[in-house]
């Protein structure tokens, strides 16, 4: 989340600013980035929030003293536009079409681990399917697996699968 509201700030300084006042500009950014609405709800962080859209305070304008300052601010202010809100669906993993009839699969390792270490270490037993996660028989316990992380094993019939114990 930090990520994408400094991902945003920074597309917004570097659209607008061109030399070495930028800092001058981020106030003005800042309540851009807070009052825009996002593309998929269609009101903005600030209106959730207080449940009412942002009014700008006299104290954001100290130096304004005419109609002319007035009138050069909204002018600069008008050619603001929203930054667009880009959402990115979580990434989708590729499920093999032998994986719902797998009666052995293998897990991913996803603990961190030195470089070259294989990413599959041995076959475990499938108990029972979930939509999104298989049960697993692992060291004599049973275990819930999430089908993203899961290889099925293509053992022989005759052949029992070999469990090598981790610890």
């Amino acid at each position: 989340m930090i990520e994408h509201f400094h991902r945003a700030l920074k597309a917004a300084l570097i659209s607008r600013c061109t030399d070495s006042s930028w800092f001058t500009q981020l106030p003005c950014f800042l309540l851009g980035l807070r009052t825009s609405p996002k593309d998929a709800l269609d009101v903005s962080a600030a209106e959730m929030m207080y449940g009412d859209p942002l009014i700008i305070p006299a104290e954001f304008f100290p130096s304004v003293t005419s109609a002319d300052d007035l009138q050069r601010i909204r002018h600069v202010v008008g050619k603001f536009t929203p930054c667009r809100q880009i959402y990115k669906p979580p990434e989708k993993h590729h499920i093999t079409t032998d994986l719902p009839f797998a009666t052995h699969v293998f897990p991913r390792n996803v603990t961190s681990k030195p470089p070259l270490t294989p990413l599959y270490t041995s076959s475990f037993l499938v108990i029972r399917r979930n939509p999104k996660a298989f049960l697993l028989k692992i060291r004599g316990q049973e275990d819930w697996v999430c089908i993203d992380r899961l290889k099925p094993a293509s053992l022989l019939p005759d052949d029992p699968p070999k469990v090598r114990l981790l610890r």
